[in-house]
């Protein structure tokens, strides 16, 4: 039926309101890094369940048909935004996720990877957004994780229903509570976060700010968090999180002159946002354009200084076809110690995975179902150093190659003379093939220390090559017997499920090296 002169413009007007930047509906998808590669998790968005990769999967997330279903204490909410990361402690691989439930709080789901068949076991979940002081979570937060190491743990990072960026924080020692505001700008268009940690407590936070900048927030050395916006700069100089918000909403833009670039088919409120940070420390951010194109900006450091960011030409296309969407849903997983990159998003409604190894791009697969030519009985730990993803990054950033190798010798000398006392222990653990001995679990517990105990390292953060070089491999190495992890053949329950639960030894990664420093 035609349409009257009167219905025409008011169908104009509707669809003009609609297309209006506005908050978007955050990402429902994450991935992570450990020692034994990627893994990825999504939401269902009809059953609202959370399907994953295989656990047991090495280097090569698998996807099996049909997909592993979570087992959630908390139902989560259709749409919830998704953030996780995850470690292997040399017996067992671990996940954290988290995520909304439909009373909007923000929960924290802890699970154990079942080797046998890829599967993860629920091990606990808790409510962490209740904590004293926690502003009321906005309903469509993005979330999104980054796990610092032994002393600094956990930083969660949601937006409030003002939509400022708050931090939730844990620590084995005051386990979670609220550490306040990462940023009290409350103009934006978009909701996602992403933030990834590069060592002694430097953390990257992106999230939009409007139709054309981004805004970032980083850890600066002295625990305040350095707010900026690009490609368009703040008016105000050194804003941090506790700058007063100009007129109670937003800090003015620096317009004096041109920005030094535009982003590339910018949606303003794209569901998901990536950074990724290399052993040269650059910081990549990825998002899929208004084109359904992946796009990206970089930030490169040369000897002490960091250059502005810097858009990159568009040559991801060549590898990675169109997304299903505009500004649409992704995830990444990366490696600081081997700067290697994964991109998981829909390709004519298939999960594809984009790889990035060795400085190049590799054409887009599909995810296998099935490992057929690898036998499934632990991860492959010939190529290790031993650290875990968290332990990796924790080490040796902000460092110079000097300090690297005085601290490999400690390390060195310091296993000699330890070696041989552990030598009985780790023959029986070898003949037996079991998990390690609760003396070693209890010490794998235990997060990555970066640099000296008292943190006094920290101020150079964000200087030096971030290399973890062969050398200190070489050295801090334990080249005993490794035995496979199997929970089939344990003779006991598993050691770490008689710790007492109230240690929250699961909430963090293991660094035996770095905590045995001097």
């Amino acid at each position: 039926m035609a349409r009257s002169g009167v219905q025409e413009r008011w169908l104009l007007r509707w669809t003009l309101l609609l297309s209006l930047a506005g908050p978007s509906l955050c990402g429902s998808m994450t991935a992570w890094w450990t020692d034994i590669g990627p893994s990825f998790a999504l939401q269902n968005l009809t059953t609202g369940e959370i399907q994953y990769s295989a656990c047991n999967s090495n280097n090569t997330p698998l996807y099996p048909n049909p997909p592993n279903i979570l087992s959630t204490r908390y139902k989560a909410k259709i749409n919830t935004s998704l953030a996780g990361t995850g470690w292997y402690d040399k017996t067992i691989t671990w996940a954290s996720l988290f995520y909304q439930n439909n009373n909007d709080d923000i929960v924290n789901a802890i699970y154990t990877c079942n080797w046998a068949d890829g599967t993860y076991t629920h091990y606990e979940s808790k409510v962490i957004s209740d904590k004293t002081g926690t502003p009321q979570v906005h309903p469509q937060s993005g979330l999104s994780v980054a796990l610092l190491g032994e002393n600094e743990g956990y930083r969660v990072f949601f937006h409030d229903k003002n939509r400022e960026l708050q931090i939730l924080k844990f620590t084995q020692q005051d386990l979670w509570s609220y550490l306040g505001p990462a940023s009290v700008n409350t103009n934006r268009t978009g909701m996602a976060i992403h933030s990834m940690f590069s060592g002694l407590r430097n953390v990257t936070v992106v999230t939009p700010r409007d139709a054309a900048n981004f805004e970032t927030v980083r850890l600066n050395t002295d625990g305040s968090w350095a707010v900026a916006t690009f490609p368009t700069p703040s008016k105000i100089t050194n804003v941090t999180n506790s700058t007063g918000a100009s007129n109670g909403t937003s800090f003015p833009y620096d317009t004096s002159s041109p920005p030094p670039f535009r982003l590339d088919e910018w949606t303003a409120n794209p569901r998901a946002l990536g950074i990724a940070i290399d052993t040269a420390l650059t910081r990549r951010i990825f998002y899929i354009g208004s084109d359904k194109k992946f796009h990206s900006v970089a930030s490169f450091v040369s000897g002490t200084t960091e250059s502005a960011w810097q858009a990159q030409p568009d040559t991801l296309d060549t590898n990675l076809p169109l997304a299903d969407t505009p500004g649409g849903d992704f995830a990444i997983a990366s490696d600081l110690g081997t700067s290697n990159i994964r991109l998981y998003y829909t390709v004519g409604g298939v999960l594809k995975e984009g790889k990035y190894t060795n400085g190049n791009w590799f054409p887009i697969a599909d995810l296998a179902t099935k490992n057929a030519s690898a036998p499934v009985s632990g991860p492959a730990d010939s190529d290790s150093s031993g650290l875990s993803a968290g332990a990796k990054a924790g080490i040796g950033v902000g460092v110079t190659f000097g300090v690297l190798l005085l601290a490999a010798a400690a390390v060195g000398l310091y296993y000699l003379g330890k070696r041989q006392a552990r030598a009985d222990v780790e023959k029986e653990a070898a003949l037996t093939a079991a998990a390690a001995p609760k003396s070693e679990v209890a010490e794998v517990h235990h997060a990555p220390t970066a640099g000296s105990r008292d943190g006094s390292v920290a101020g150079v953060a964000r200087t030096g090559s971030g290399v973890s070089k062969p050398e200190w491999e070489a050295e801090v190495k334990d080249k005993s017997p490794s035995p496979e992890p199997n929970p089939r053949e344990l003779d006991s329950p598993n050691p770490a499920s008689e710790l007492p639960p109230t240690i929250d030894r699961t909430e963090l990664p293991s660094d035996r090296h770095a905590t045995e420093l001097p």
